[in-house]
């Protein structure tokens, strides 16, 4: 099918512009090729951090990487300068709460202070309200999860633990990405807690190890248009059962 329609261009071109090599033909080709991708996602959580995130940042102007960081409403008006940095080197920015406090229990009017608090913050400081909400510990009731949809927030969970929360040291991190990686997902990752030192250490491998293995790397989509994407939400916080 491709061969066809390659030749059926290749005859446009030749009769149109008098060359078989046009932007048509290239086209086909991206077409062809977009078919193929196998796309992942990096997020990272907790930040910004004055230490780790600009390292995490450094890394993936390095790579060429794109990601998404989903930071706390108070660490962002500790450092706006990074936050900036963020949006300005072209990474998505997503709502993570104001001060990383579980959701779940609180009342109506809290949740909804918590995150608008949290976008206003941002917004404030880079010009851009969030897209997507992560909820703390991933964590969040039916109820609450229709505030947040009203809020205008898809809520975005993660599909693979690298576990760097725990203190787990960059080799198993590493183990766990290439174990558990699968087109389209969602890798959960921190740039602000203090064993982030391991996730800079093996963020390099990781990027390495997922290109030569085909894959490519995105942020979440900026067109999502459903609910939540990534795996459920929880009303506990399931790394304690």
């Amino acid at each position: 099918m491709q061969k066809i329609a390659r030749r059926t261009v290749n005859a446009l071109c030749a009769l149109i512009f008098g060359t078989t090599t046009c932007m048509l033909t290239n086209c086909v080709s991206n077409v062809s090729a977009a078919t193929n991708v196998k796309k992942i996602y990096l997020t990272f959580d907790d930040g910004p951090d004055a230490v780790y995130t600009p390292l995490i940042l450094d890394i993936l102007h390095k790579e060429h990487v794109k990601a998404t960081f989903f930071v706390l409403g108070y660490r962002s008006q500790q450092s706006p300068y990074i936050i900036r940095r963020i949006h300005n080197d072209g990474h998505e920015i997503g709502n993570h709460g104001f001060y990383h406090t579980y959701i779940a229990h609180k009342s109506k009017q809290w949740v909804e202070r918590d995150i608008s608090r949290t976008d206003a913050a941002i917004e404030a400081i880079c010009g851009v309200k969030p897209k997507y909400f992560r909820p703390p510990g991933g964590i969040l009731s039916e109820s609450d999860g229709a505030l947040v949809r009203k809020a205008g927030h898809p809520i975005a969970m993660w599909t693979l633990d690298t576990n760097d929360w725990k203190g787990k040291p960059a080799s198993s991190i590493i183990s766990i990405v290439k174990r558990e990686a699968r087109p389209n997902a969602i890798i959960l990752m921190h740039d602000g807690v203090p064993s982030s030192r391991n996730t800079v250490q093996a963020l390099p491998s990781v990027i390495r190890y997922l290109r030569s293995n085909g894959y490519t790397f995105a942020m979440l989509p900026e067109q999502y248009q459903g609910e939540y994407i990534g795996r459920k939400t929880d009303t506990t916080n399931y790394r304690l059962r």
